[in-house]
């Protein structure tokens, strides 16, 4: 899906934002990207619509000068950001859609994407390309909001009517994703689907809600922002857990992860 410059400009400010003011609030996606990606000193790593750019400085740094973090993503604009604020020799990007992306063969030793997968327009054509780019014995890691869990329900009853532009996502089941790697080659032994219990950490109640409001760009909610903050918290426990301890809440974020081995 191609957006236009401005509606890209707004989400990136507003995600900008929401990343600065909750700095630590997804220290659990960081340890799932160790985990489960574990970049290694001279690895080359795809980072496919990781525009944003919230995991390039550590994928970059764990890879060091020997290695390669290539980031894909539809958007220039995007790229250009991420490059200023990323300037390290080992950190490439590419302008262009998943589907369209025509790297050399056997050219990667992993390849990843963390909450985005759900936007592919043909998720099949993206998990070809990959594929053919992956080296023998790499890694496809797509982390994900999967169907039927209480983020995909927010997504599709309050994200859907609220995001400006919309969010017309395809969430994974997890008999798709073992299809969708089995008819682009990798072996059913080699494929997995886990659990990822992932929590976000806030201080307040309130900075859940300024949180999803904007890194999720809600702002088609009526009034001004306090007021468009203010209904995103009174919908949240709707569909998520919200839990207290030792001073934090945590906001229980469901997902899970399509592992693949080459």
């Amino acid at each position: 899906m191609f957006e236009s410059e401005e509606l890209i400009k707004m989400r990136a400010k507003l995600a900008g934002e929401a990343g600065a003011a909750y700095s630590q609030a997804r220290k659990n996606d960081v340890q799932v990207m160790y985990q489960y990606l574990n970049p290694q000193p001279g690895e080359h790593i795809l980072g496919f619509w990781e525009g944003n750019g919230f995991f390039c400085k550590l994928i970059a740094e764990a890879v060091g000068s020997q290695g390669k973090y290539l980031v894909s993503d539809p958007s220039a604009y995007l790229l250009d950001r991420l490059k200023s604020r990323f300037p390290m020799p080992q950190v490439e990007t590419l302008v262009s859609s998943s589907e369209e992306l025509d790297l050399p063969a056997e050219s990667l030793d992993k390849a990843w994407s963390f909450a985005t997968f759900h936007d592919a327009v043909s998720q099949t054509q993206v998990v070809a390309n990959i594929y053919k780019a992956l080296k023998p014995g790499g890694l496809l890691f797509i982390g994900d909001v999967f169907q039927g869990s209480s983020a995909s329900r927010y997504f599709d009853s309050i994200v859907s009517k609220y995001r400006e532009g919309g969010h017309e996502a395809k969430f994974l089941s997890e008999e798709f994703a073992d299809s969708l790697c089995f008819i682009n080659g990798f072996k059913s032994e080699k494929v997995r689907v886990v659990e990822l219990l992932q929590k976000w950490y806030f201080a307040s109640e309130n900075d859940i809600a300024t949180f999803l409001y904007k890194i999720l760009a809600m702002n088609l909610f009526p009034g001004d922002e306090p007021e468009r903050i203010e209904q995103t918290r009174k919908g949240l426990k709707d569909f998520f857990e919200i839990e207290y301890s030792e001073g934090m809440y945590e906001l229980h974020w469901p997902m899970k992860a399509l592992i693949a081995e080459k």
